[in-house]
């Protein structure tokens, strides 16, 4: 998205403003420390500050922030004297004087007249203009003189044997400022030993400032031009006036009768245009500092956070990505509203720096006191604790759905229950689990049901009323966690039971509750026979008279189904043998039949079939191959009647009807 106008408008205004400020750096004395200082702190402030937001140090934000303040105080301090003479000499700097036309006299022609009659008299000169650096601090202990830059003037004060001829005159704007000022030497250890004490000097302040000075050499009449810490020595009498100008800057200094002003447009144009790098310099800064900015702007972002409950002095009270946190006091509360899990909407606003600390995500920290407790309680978000991963103050959070939160804490109820082992689902398979609780068996073994028990039998149950209430009247509302017996070789098991957080997230169990039982090996199918089926009843004189029914002529398939009869690692041919023999068993001893009394209460087409258990015949009949299993319980021969032949159909006639047949 590209920027606004206003955008231009602002960054072009901080531009001015900067480019003003430097400007108003350089008219003091040692402005360039003063530069130097100003950057170094503006500097080391976006590092720091940069550093620390960009890695999250939250204590070393604070203590840039904090100590920004105080800095710049003691900055102001230390620098108060340049920055009041900088004050004090922007309304005479050149740079207006040129915007605004204002004009002096021509000193630099008298200035090369006086050098240039010194120079033949080798009478020694130390000449200072003052440009953009002020050059205040060196006149406080000369003599001020305030008069016009005169040819006679300069020759008078340079005299040898004249009381002011020690020292530099210093000119501004035109005028002689002050005689006898004393100017810091240089400190160069580059300079031949031939070098003055007046061109140590002229050096010396143009290292400092951005003056101009010239020097006439008492020993050799020869005349040196000074500025940037340079010196051009033996400079032609000629040439002195075209070097001067272009030093200073062409016509500075120049008189209106000898120099025709420029339009008000070309000067507003030098205005704008001329030092370039310097207005790049600031538009750069500007171009930063309103980013820097940008990012205090103020705005606001919508988040979606899931209610979690948690208790007791181990909670977290760190706000995390997404989840409003409900911390109670103690583990035996619950919040009956809002529910565990809900989705709530809520919308922050701060500042963009702020905002994108949280753009993956706000979380918040609600603290429950005790007082809460059976009540319900509007909670206003400003009684949570947002951020992430760490509390941000500068958050203004609102909640956007629902627009009111409504927190209702309540303590537990509790109950003694009896668990119903009718409830039990048993697979093989996590795909058939059960409402109550899923066992998985080995792949050769079935669970004897009648051997399932509770320890304790009866067990306690904590947690929400209405919940707990509806335990205590349907203890198959109980659910647990699968229970795998996979891993089990023997017959026997135990196993602790824990409750399913997700049907119940807030129901506890008063100490632990085990599951006891057995495990058989699998049931499995040895043959099908096919058998005939007879009329029976238990009422005899039904059958003596008029039989209701005739006799089946039809055979029915009935499965013969065996448990832990063979052992394991039996030879073939004994498992063979063995096998001959139950099949010889269940032929003579398998009794399939109709039940006629049955028959007639449930009239229709077709009548159930049904089969003699042979448990526990077998246990007697059979050989000594099956000792082993016959003292089993959990051994087991039974026939079941094939579904295919589950039923047949009856035909009413008479017994003669039979004898006819």
């Amino acid at each position: 998205m590209p920027p606004d106008p206003k955008t231009f408008v602002q960054v072009l205004i901080l531009t001015v403003g900067i480019h003003l400020f430097l400007f108003f750096l350089t008219t003091a004395r040692s402005s360039r420390m003063i530069r130097g200082a100003a950057i170094a702190y503006f500097l080391l402030y976006v590092i720091l500050l940069s550093v620390a937001q960009s890695a999250d140090l939250v204590e070393l934000e604070i203590i840039v922030q904090s100590v920004t303040g105080f800095a710049v105080v003691i900055l102001a301090v230390v620098f108060q004297p340049e920055l009041r003479r900088g004050i004090v000499s922007i309304g005479d700097n050149p740079l207006l004087r040129r915007f605004l036309g204002r004009q002096s006299y021509d000193a630099v022609d008298e200035v090369v007249e006086a050098c240039i009659s010194m120079a033949k008299r080798k009478q020694g000169a130390l000449i200072a203009f003052e440009r953009q650096s002020s050059l205040e601090p060196y006149t406080r202990n000369a003599v001020k003189i305030d008069g016009d830059v005169k040819q006679e003037l300069l020759d008078s004060i340079f005299h040898t044997g004249a009381a002011l001829h020690d020292g530099a005159v210093i000119l501004r704007e035109g005028r002689v400022l002050c005689a006898m000022a004393i100017l810091p030497l240089s400190e160069n250890d580059q300079l031949a030993s031939s070098v003055g004490t007046r061109h140590r000097a002229a050096l010396g302040l143009t290292e400092e400032t951005d003056a101009v000075v010239v020097a006439v050499s008492e020993e050799t009449g020869l005349i040196s031009v000074f500025q940037g810490g340079t010196m051009e020595r033996r400079v032609m009498r000629e040439e002195l006036g075209d070097i001067l100008r272009a030093r200073l800057g062409g016509d500075e200094l120049a008189a209106p009768s000898r120099v025709e002003r420029p339009p008000l447009l070309a000067r507003l144009a030098k205005v704008i245009f001329g030092n370039p790098m310097e207005k790049l310099t600031s538009l750069v800064l500007a171009i930063f500092i309103f980013a820097l900015a940008g990012r205090a702007v103020m705005g606001e972002q919508t988040f979606t956070v899931e209610v979690q409950v948690e208790a007791g002095a181990g909670a977290n009270t760190i706000p995390r990505r997404g989840v409003l946190t409900i911390v109670l006091p103690s583990e035996g509360l619950h919040v009956a509203s809002p529910a565990d899990g809900d989705q709530i909407e809520v919308r922050a606003e701060a500042s963009e720096a702020e905002l994108d600390k949280i753009s993956g995500g706000l979380g918040g920290v609600l603290i429950v006191e005790e007082s809460w407790v059976g009540n319900e309680r509007q909670v206003e978000p400003s009684d949570l604790s947002w951020g992430l991963e760490r509390v941000q103050g500068s958050l203004d959070v609102r909640f956007v759905t629902p627009e009111a939160l409504v927190v209702k804490v309540e303590r537990y109820a509790n109950d003694q229950i009896e668990p119903s082992i009718q409830s039990l689902a048993v697979s093989a398979d996590a795909a058939d689990a059960g409402d109550f609780a899923l066992i998985t068996l080995p792949p050769a073994s079935d669970l004897l049901v009648d051997s399932l028990e509770f320890n304790p039998a009866r067990v306690g149950v904590r947690g929400p009323a209405a919940v707990v209430q509806a335990i205590a009247a349907d203890p198959s509302v109980l659910a647990f966690e699968p229970i795998d017996l996979t891993a089990y070789s023997g017959r026997g098991f135990v196993e602790r039971l824990s409750i399913d957080r997700e049907k119940l997230p807030e129901i506890e169990i008063d100490g632990e509750l085990f599951l006891r039982g057995q495990l058989a090996p699998r049931e499995t199918l040895i043959t099908t026979l096919e058998l005939e089926v007879a009329l029976v009843s238990f009422d005899a004189a039904r059958l003596e008279g008029d039989a209701p029914f005739l006799p089946p002529t039809e055979l029915v398939q009935v499965q013969v189904m065996e448990r832990g009869l063979f052992p394991e690692g039996l030879p073939e041919a004994t498992r063979t043998q063995m096998l001959q023999e139950i099949l010889q068993f269940v032929r003579e001893n398998a009794r399939v039949f109709v039940d006629v009394d049955r028959a007639l209460r449930e009239p229709g087409s077709r009548a159930p079939v049904e089969v003699d258990a042979v448990d526990p015949l077998w246990r007697q009949r059979l050989g000594p191959y099956f000792d082993e299993a016959k003292t089993d319980p959990a051994s087991s021969l039974r026939l079941t009647v094939d579904e295919s032949t589950s039923s047949i159909a009856l035909v009413r006639g008479t017994k003669d009807d039979d004898e006819e047949k």
